[in-house]
């Protein structure tokens, strides 16, 4: 019996993972970030890790060394396509989904930080996550 009960936590857990995945693909394409970048990719995995653990935001001590070794590279090399690709989403995205995520950031004459893009990001996948499983009934992240 607890095999089973186990069993089905896990594949909770997946499904939780999958959809936070998605809903971050979604929101990215949905923004204008273009899915043929690298920066892309290593933004969408920063995103992940730091839904996954809030205290990582610190990018340059957690994030891009972690997403570097995921995809075999230099940190410096995932910080800098990371900003490309929020400047090219910024010069060339849906300037009416950019305000609506980011607000107030979207009046400034330069481009928010790689940091602030994260931050924001995570905290609107955060909000969409919980409308879709309801306050308290999303499972338990700690083993994901």
């Amino acid at each position: 019996m607890v095999c089973r009960f186990e069993g089905a936590m896990g594949m909770e857990q997946d499904s939780l993972k999958i959809d936070i995945y998605m809903e971050t693909t979604y929101l990215l394409l949905r923004l204008g970030f273009q899915a043929r970048q690298m920066g892309y990719r290593y933004l969408r995995e920063s995103i992940m890790l730091v839904y996954h653990d809030p205290e990582a935001l610190s990018v340059t001590k957690f994030v891009y060394p972690d997403v570097a070794r995921k995809f075999h590279t230099l940190d410096t090399q995932v910080e800098g396509a990371i900003r490309n690709a929020v400047e090219t989403a910024w010069e060339r995205g849906d300037r009416e989904a950019l305000e609506s995520v980011f607000g107030e950031l979207c009046n400034r004459d330069i481009r928010p930080t790689n940091t602030e893009v994260i931050e924001i990001l995570v905290e609107k996948v955060r909000q969409r996550i919980e409308e879709k499983y309801g306050n308290g009934s999303i499972p338990d992240e700690g083993i994901l």
